[in-house]
C-alpha cells in the first residue's frame, strides 16, 4: 500500500497553491520497503510555466544527497496541474518515460482545477498509466 503522511500531503498542496500560476514540483522520499512517504522536498520549477514542470538538476542532486543523509530513498515526483484534472498529460507520460524508463517511481499530481485540491498517485511505464491508491497516515 502506498502511503503518505497527512503532513506531507498538506505540504504538497501548500506548495502547489504557493506556486500558482505556475505548476509546482518536488520530490518525495521515504521507505521503498513499505512504499511510505515520509518527506517532501519542494523544488523550483525550472520551466517557470503553468503548462509544464522541470526539475532543476542541481537542486535534484542536493535533494538526493539530503535523502541519503536521512537514510531514506527518493520514491517519486510530485507536480501540480493548475487548470486540469489530476491525471498525467501526454507530456507527463513522455517525461516520465525519459526520466524513469523502468516505471519504478510514483508520480503524484495535485490538481488545483477546482476549489478543493485533488491529489492522486500513479505509476507510469511506457504508455501504461496505473493509478495507485494513496493511504493517508
Amino acid at each position: 500500500m502506498f502511503s503518505i503522511t497527512a503532513e506531507v500531503r498538506d505540504k504538497m498542496i501548500g506548495h502547489a497553491q504557493g506556486e500558482v500560476p505556475n505548476e509546482a514540483c518536488g520530490l518525495f522520499a521515504g521507505s521503498k520497503d513499505t512504499d511510505s512517504v515520509e518527506t517532501f522536498f519542494p523544488m523550483h520549477n525550472a520551466a517557470e510555466s503553468h503548462l509544464i514542470y522541470q526539475l532543476d538538476p542541481k537542486e535534484f542532486i542536493e535533494v538526493e544527497k539530503t535523502a541519503d543523509q536521512l537514510g531514506i530513498q527518493i520514491l517519486g515526483v510530485m507536480h501540480s496541474h493548475t487548470a486540469s484534472r489530476a491525471y498525467p498529460s501526454e507530456t507527463d507520460v513522455r517525461d516520465a518515460n525519459q526520466f524513469d524508463p523502468f516505471g519504478l517511481w510514483y508520480y503524484i499530481i495535485v490538481s488545483l482545477k477546482n476549489e478543493e485540491p485533488v491529489i492522486r498517485a500513479f505509476r507510469i511505464h511506457e504508455t501504461s498509466i496505473n493509478e495507485v491508491e494513496i493511504e493517508i497516515t
